[in-house]
């Protein structure tokens, strides 16, 4: 049954005559159709249902499609009238935005002889406020389920923007079913379009701002709303006045008759949300319909997800627990978090590659040794800039990979013999070193390329002791007739070896470098017995080249790239493609939660920016602009894949496993300090801390034949690298969920059962990072564990959860960290511990919200 829409006319003229009921039952009065007539060559009239100042509406059938509906007729002078036309045209334009069980459905609109009309759902049963006239009021039960409904279809208008603006009892329809349906959105507008028309509606059921004629908000539905639910619960209004100025004067100052007096057995929590809602001043009233069904107790989001509804994302923010946790519950948590933490720092620093090492001497002090050592090669030109860093010896490692023996040996003591298993590398140039290549913008020891004339480049093992020079001679010289003649035994002395144990031997590896004079030597490793060879060369008497050649050691330059990475591009931008098609299709029919991917997008891009500027090798020269481009560019560029994969696959995760995205629907909306988010982020500080333990033991569990855990080592350059690796780990681990979130779509889609789904991605994750595991029997089941419990974390406990468990267990394996406390890196290894303790403190303080500490009821 569809009731018709406020009568036209003054607020106080409308507030002195009841609005018209319209219900299915007969009139003698016909209307202009008789039943029988068959109106624009398509509907059967079957009767009149009512008439109100906004026109005739008949019951029909549908020829087409064989269904009844509704039909709105405007009356003729309204369609004479242009005001009246534009808002029955705004009634069809704003009601079909709005697709909802809870909220009539419009179907079509059309003009009949100069009568315009729209055809509507048709709705068999009776208004709201002919149910409440005949019954009193509604069992509490019934009511607040049916409270539920109606908040459920006006945040479905809202999320829109739509507001209603005419909210009654009349206006909402009683199905045969009992399913409330809200009806008549003819005074509806988009919240940027109500310039004007602000008393359009119903004076009893208005807000007071909307009454003075100020203002009309969604905060306004909101009061209408809670008009609506207190007549609802009590049977009765809220307000009785009899005239307009009397309902305003009651509105300013009087309170409502409790609810509670009325309905004993009612929770106070539904009252106090409905009482929030009849708050005079906009600000206090509660945020959203969706915030109001929160309130109403049980689970609005099964509910929505029950009826095949794919819940929006303020219905997703306001589902879940909304109240603090208890503090015996997050005391336990936080404990939990800070035993794991400072557990997997011990086990780090008793673990890793570094600590096994003799890292006694700072990257500082070894960049000024190996100045020292540049002159007394007679390179005594001051630097117009130097750059320098730690690195592991990749090309050593990979070689000990495939060779079991040399790799037992050298593991049960990783400090003996040659090549170091980390070395110290040093650049210094007479033009700035502004990164070159790809988007790097820190310099590496092959960017920029070793190109310009007095370029060099070293590497020392961790003593300073000489492993590799390489140094570009001047472009163009006077000629020399007898240049001087370089002692190589100085090399030999700088690289820690006696020239008497080695044999002169040809050279074979050419260096980049012209050179005139060269030479070569092979002997054996002093503590392994390994066989090496030494290659150097000499430019008019300085040395321009010097290599330490072992078994472990590939010529670089004649590698051949892996056709592999074709494969692997060709997946990454197929699958990027798919995203893109996905998101456009979600964006441009408004799907996607635009609000998370902005602030996901912001997030990202702030964090990959910092962290690339701060670590950038800044440099007064033009070089520098395009540095700051290609940081903006880069990571403007991997934001928005994020942004992409986001909006591809949110609306999904929102359909099938809203749960996940609950505390990020919840940090969009409300901030970083709802209860919920710092819940999550305190589980996922714990987890975070769980994970590294576990990644750690499953390093340790190779035994001493196998390479330890080797943390990155870009954090011992200083403050500025410690910040900026910091910074990756967030943004990796905002990267993680959507790659897992997207194989679970894939696998929900071609699998169709959840937990299926689930076990297939996490296999499949498993097989990605199992492609060359030295250790299969005990890394396969220990990565099938780790990517289970991302899984688990992720389903369970929702996106900031697993964000943080990322960025903790980040900061525990990546920054190394040491238990020798006068170490030059002793800060650098408090620094994860303590940022990932601060992390699980904040999280365990917001999770509270304000509740005290120590209570008698703590237990």
């Amino acid at each position: 049954m569809i009731p018709a829409t406020a009568a036209t006319g003054s607020p106080g003229e409308r507030f002195a005559a009841s609005s018209p009921s319209l219900t299915s039952s007969s009139s003698v009065d016909e209307g202009r159709f008789l039943p029988g007539v068959v109106v624009a060559g398509r509907y059967r009239i079957a009767g009149l249902l009512g008439r109100g100042g906004m026109g005739e509406v008949y019951r029909a059938t549908d020829l087409t499609l064989g269904q009844a509906v509704a039909l709105k007729f405007l009356p003729e002078a309204a369609s004479r009238d242009d005001r009246a036309l534009a808002r029955f045209y705004n009634e069809v334009r704003m009601a079909r935005q709005v697709t909802h069980p809870n909220v009539c459905r419009v179907y079509d609109i059309g003009e009949i002889e100069g009568l315009h009309y729209i055809s509507m759902e048709f709705v068999d049963g009776e208004d709201l406020a002919c149910l409440l006239r005949r019954i009193g009021r509604l069992p509490s039960d019934k009511a607040i389920e049916m409270a539920r409904k109606i908040c459920a279809g006006l945040g479905a208008a809202h999320e829109k923007g739509v507001l209603h603006r005419d909210l009654k009892p009349a206006n909402v329809m009683i199905d045969g079913r009992g399913n409330p349906v809200l009806m008549d959105f003819g005074l509806a507008g988009l919240t940027a379009q109500l310039q004007g028309d602000v008393r359009s509606g119903t004076p009893a059921y208005m807000s007071p701002e909307q009454l003075a004629g100020t203002e009309v908000t969604l905060k306004s539905d909101i009061y209408s709303l809670g008009l609506v639910l207190y007549e609802l619960l009590t049977g009765k209004r809220a307000f009785e006045a009899a005239s307009l100025m009397e309902l305003m004067q009651m509105q300013e100052r009087a309170e409502p008759t409790s609810i509670s007096s009325v309905v004993r057995d009612l929770d106070p929590g539904i009252e106090r949300i409905i009482m929030r809602c009849l708050d005079h001043t906009p600000s206090q009233r509660p945020a959203s319909a969706l915030a109001v069904a929160a309130g109403l107790g049980g689970d609005a989001l099964a509910a929505a997800l029950a009826a095949g509804e794919t819940p929006s994302p303020e219905l997703v923010a306001a589902a879940g627990e909304s109240e603090a946790l208890k503090p015996s519950i997050a005391i336990a948590w936080l404990a939990a978090a800070l035993a794991a933490i400072a557990i997997a720092g011990f086990l780090q620093a008793n673990w890793s590659l570094p600590t096994k090492l003799p890292l006694d001497v700072s990257p500082e002090a070894l960049s000024r040794d190996s100045r020292n050592l540049l002159k007394s090669f007679g390179y005594t030109a001051k630097p117009v800039d130097t750059a320098h860093g730690l690195s592991y010896a990749d090309g050593y490692l990979a070689y000990l990979h495939t060779h079991p023996a040399a790799a037992r040996a050298r593991w049960q003591n990783p400090s003996a013999g040659l090549p170091p298993l980390l070395y110290f590398w040093y650049r210094e140039s007479p033009n700035y070193l502004v990164p070159q290549r790809s988007f790097a913008t820190a310099d590496s020891e092959d960017n920029p390329p070793q190109e310009i004339s007095g370029m060099v480049w070293m590497r020392t093992d961790l003593d300073g002791k000489l492993l590799l020079l390489e140094v570009v001679p001047p472009q163009q010289e006077p000629p020399t007739q007898n240049a001087p003649h370089f002692n190589w035994a100085s090399l030999f002395a700088a690289a820690g070896l006696d020239l008497t144990r080695f044999d002169n031997a040809p050279a074979t590896w050419t260096p980049l470098a012209n050179w005139d004079e060269r030479a070569a030597w092979t002997g054996k490793d002093a503590t392994t017995g390994v066989p090496v060879r030494i290659e150097a060369a000499a430019w008019r008497g300085r040395p321009v080249g010097f290599r330490i050649i072992g078994p472990w050691t590939t010529p670089e330059r004649m590698e051949a790239r892996s056709s592999q990475q074709v494969l692997v591009i060709f997946t990454i931008y197929v699958l990027l493609a798919a995203a893109i098609i996905i998101s456009w299709r979600n964006f441009g029919s408004g799907h996607g939660d635009r609000r998370g991917a902005k602030k996901l997008f912001a997030i990202y891009f702030f964090c990959m920016l910092a962290a690339r500027l701060i670590i950038a090798h800044h440099a007064p020269v033009f070089d520098e602009t395009d540095l700051i481009w290609k940081a903006i560019s880069i990571s403007a560029l991997n934001a928005a894949a994020l942004w992409v994969f986001y909006i591809a696959l949110e609306p999904w995760v929102r359909r099938r496993w809203p749960e996940t995205i609950i505390s990020w629907s919840r940090f969009t909306t409300k901030g970083i300090r709802d209860p919920r988010v710092g819940r999550d982020i305190l589980y996922g500080a714990a987890m975070g801390g769980i994970f590294a333990i576990l990644k750690l033991v499953q390093i340790h569990l190779h035994g001493v034949a196998a390479p330890p855990s080797m943390p990155d080592l870009t954090g011992l350059g200083g403050l500025r690298p410690l910040i900026s690796t910091a910074l990756q780990d967030i943004d990796s681990a905002m990267f993680d969920p959507m790659i897992t979130l997207f194989l679970l779509f894939l696998m929900r889609v071609l699998l169709r059962k959840q937990w299926i789904a689930a076990f297939a991605a996490v296999a499949i994750l498993t097989a990605m990072g199992s492609a060359s595991l030295a250790f299969p029997a005990i890394d396969i089941p220990a990565s099938f564990i780790l990517q289970a419990l991302e899984v688990l974390i992720l389903l369970r406990f929702g996106v900031p959860a697993v964000i943080t468990a990322g960025v903790v267990a980040g900061y525990l394996l990546d920054i190394p960290i040491t238990t020798d406390f006068s170490s030059w890196y002793a800060a650098i290894g408090l620094f994860p511990i303590a940022v990932s303790m601060l992390i699980a403190f904040y999280g365990f303080r917001i999770a509270l919200a304000g509740k005290p500490l120590w209570r008698e009821d703590l237990a």
